[in-house]
């Protein structure tokens, strides 16, 4: 009997192991079209359904090797409809869009907790590593995570584009295993 308890429950976290890497896999292929930024210090990036134009997150390192303590993150546009030229967001992108909210963590040197103004239910950590490198954790899926892309399904029919759902990729912190998960606009 335990015998046939422990392996239902390996075979149920095998399978439910599986279902993430399955959505993983299938997803992650939308960014196949996309060119990929390769920014200096970038975090994570944006891309959309509608264009290919990439909205970039970099660490903003000052000269001492520390984030800068006013602006720890920089957040812009890489405007691959165009040339690739790097253009800053404007203030309605950074009011209802891509912008964020930074606070810095009591206690934590060179560690900064922030939200995106379009995934408030989103905590992220930035932080240096011990090699001064930037790195930027959330969570995805209740796993302790790295994140790398964002995916967002919208139509662009007015101002504002109308967001259909969201996507988060990144890699388990411990395992580095793929993670995903997927927000749909509750409106």
């Amino acid at each position: 009997m335990k015998n046939s308890i422990l392996l239902l429950l390996i075979s149920t976290a095998i399978f439910s192991i599986s279902l993430i890497d399955d959505d993983y896999a299938s997803r992650i292929k939308v960014f196949d079209e996309y060119p990929v930024p390769s920014d200096e210090n970038m975090l994570f990036y944006i891309q959309k359904s509608y264009n290919t134009n990439t909205v970039v997150y970099a660490a903003n390192i000052d000269t001492d090797g520390n984030l800068n303590k006013k602006e720890p993150i920089l957040v812009f546009w890489r405007r691959y409809q165009e040339q690739g030229q790097k253009r800053e967001l404007k203030m309605m992108e950074r009011s209802f869009g891509y912008g964020v909210s930074v606070k810095p963590i009591k206690n934590r040197p060179n560690s900064y907790r922030f939200t995106l103004v379009s995934l408030k239910d989103m905590d992220f950590i930035i932080t240096l590593d011990k090699k001064g490198n930037p790195q930027v954790a959330t969570m995805i899926n209740n796993k302790h995570a790295h994140i790398e892309r964002v995916y967002v399904i919208a139509e662009h029919v007015s101002l504002l584009p109308k967001i259909f759902s969201v996507e988060v990729f990144g890699k388990e912190i411990n395992t580095h295993q793929p993670l995903y998960q997927k927000f749909n606009n509750k409106e």
